[in-house]
């Protein structure tokens, strides 16, 4: 009598589902098999015949992974009993930075804007971004008022739009 795990296994082995899940395991450990600054420009897309599609931010870092290509199919391969990935192909898309990279960038924003700003220059910056009707845009643009209005007060320009 054959024990529950190994019928299992042989069962997913028969299904070819054993491949897709590993397949799946790129996507979902790429940043720990492939190191946390390629990961920040780069996203595994899609697989299709043993041929992993990487999106990447820009044409340069398309470039530049070219070369580490050998390396990343090591990398990735290593994670498996057999080789998953025969050949990666990259590809300019959008990517989404991680989490965790936005949480960081986003305390160093708030640390570096601890200056305050009087109400008058703030009402200043919000009544003349009232007019932009996209929101994106006006918030943007909030943004940079405010940068600017907290370099002008780190300067010393206690002017700066409240004249």
């Amino acid at each position: 009598m054959e024990k529950i795990g190994t019928v299992l296994l042989k069962s997913l082995k028969n299904s070819r589902l054993d491949k897709r899940l590993m397949e799946a395991k790129i996507f979902l450990s790429y940043e720990s098999m492939v190191g946390e600054k390629i990961s920040d420009i780069s996203k595994p897309t899609f697989i299709q015949n043993n041929t992993l599609f990487i999106g990447v931010e820009n044409h340069v870092w398309l470039h530049q992974l070219h070369f580490l290509k050998p390396d990343l199919l090591d990398k990735i391969n290593s994670n498996f009993p057999r080789t998953v990935v025969k050949d990666i192909r990259f590809q300019v898309c959008d990517i989404k930075k991680n989490k965790k990279a936005e949480s960081n960038n986003k305390i160093k924003r708030e640390n570096c804007q601890k200056i305050d700003i009087p109400e008058k220059t703030m009402q200043v910056i919000y009544n003349i971004s009232h007019d932009i009707d996209d929101e994106d845009l006006r918030k943007i643009f909030e943004r940079l008022m405010i940068k600017d209005a907290q370099y002008k007060i780190k300067k010393g320009e206690n002017h700066c739009l409240s004249t």
